[in-house]
């Protein structure tokens, strides 16, 4: 009787032991881990989805695509100011957490982005003469490309060489790190400044455009590309520029709060 009592309580313990071991493999990981900081439409649909519009709105009407979509002033510049509005919260609201940061020169490096953000922003509106079309000023006239109020058209110090800059930042920050990551399997820890300094994997699908939008055209030349493919990409790329200040400085800021790790 001592016996079969015995194995009935083997056989209970046997059974919850594997009720529980199918349990934990059927239930999913906790958000916190198994989810990104951002939602799937926030920084994998942009990527295909900006530039396939304006291939599409060109496909259908070249002349209203120039003029609506890229053209000064246009749906995509005016997009990207408003990106950027964003961008400078979470810059501002990660600066002034400085002092919960792992380290604190990294709110000095948010609020550095911020302050880039507010001139990018600037600059792309030309301070505002797009919107409320104030006339340029002679001295200013005199060095300005365009003949506007703003600074990146008066050197390429100011316009190429950044963005030459940030289209490296973007192809090794936002796209080899984090798939270099992914394969070795490091996660950068919460808690730690690698965790809020190097950009998330959800960098990298708008990293990944930024990098090469503008290959086709430094290989092939515009006038060798065949239409409708032969795009304007100057505004298109610095409208992802400004998706991927929003996305890697939002990110930042849901791990900090949130403490999650950057996978």
């Amino acid at each position: 009787m001592f016996s079969l009592l015995e194995e009935s309580q083997y056989a209970v313990k046997r059974n919850t032991v594997e009720f529980n071991e199918a349990s934990e493999l059927s239930n999913p990981i906790p958000s916190s881990q198994s989810s990104y900081e951002l939602p799937w439409w926030v920084w994998i649909l942009p990527a295909p989805l900006f530039v396939g519009f304006q291939l599409a709105f060109r496909a259908v009407s070249p002349e209203l695509s120039n003029e609506y979509l890229n053209g000064e002033g246009g749906w995509y510049e005016n997009l990207t100011v408003f990106i950027l509005f964003p961008a400078m919260y979470f810059a501002a609201r990660l600066f002034l957490a400085r002092g919960d940061l792992p380290v604190k020169w990294l709110g000095y490096w948010f609020g550095l982005l911020g302050l880039a953000c507010l001139y990018f922003a600037g600059e792309e509106a030309s301070w505002g003469q797009h919107w409320f079309g104030w006339a340029t000023p002679e001295w200013m006239g005199e060095v300005n490309d365009q003949n506007e109020t703003n600074f990146h058209n008066m050197s390429s110090w100011l316009d190429q060489k950044p963005r030459l800059i940030v289209e490296l930042s973007a192809i090794i920050g936002g796209v080899i790190f984090p798939l270099y990551r992914r394969y070795k399997g490091i996660v950068l820890k919460a808690g730690s400044w690698q965790n809020l300094f190097w950009p998330g994997w959800v960098v990298m699908p708008v990293a990944l455009v930024i990098g090469v939008i503008k290959l086709p055209d430094r290989i092939f030349k515009a006038e060798n590309i065949p239409f409708p493919f032969n795009i304007r990409v100057s505004e298109t790329q610095e409208l992802y520029v400004a998706l991927g200040f929003a996305i890697y400085l939002a990110a930042a800021w849901i791990r900090h709060k949130r403490g999650l790790d950057n996978r």
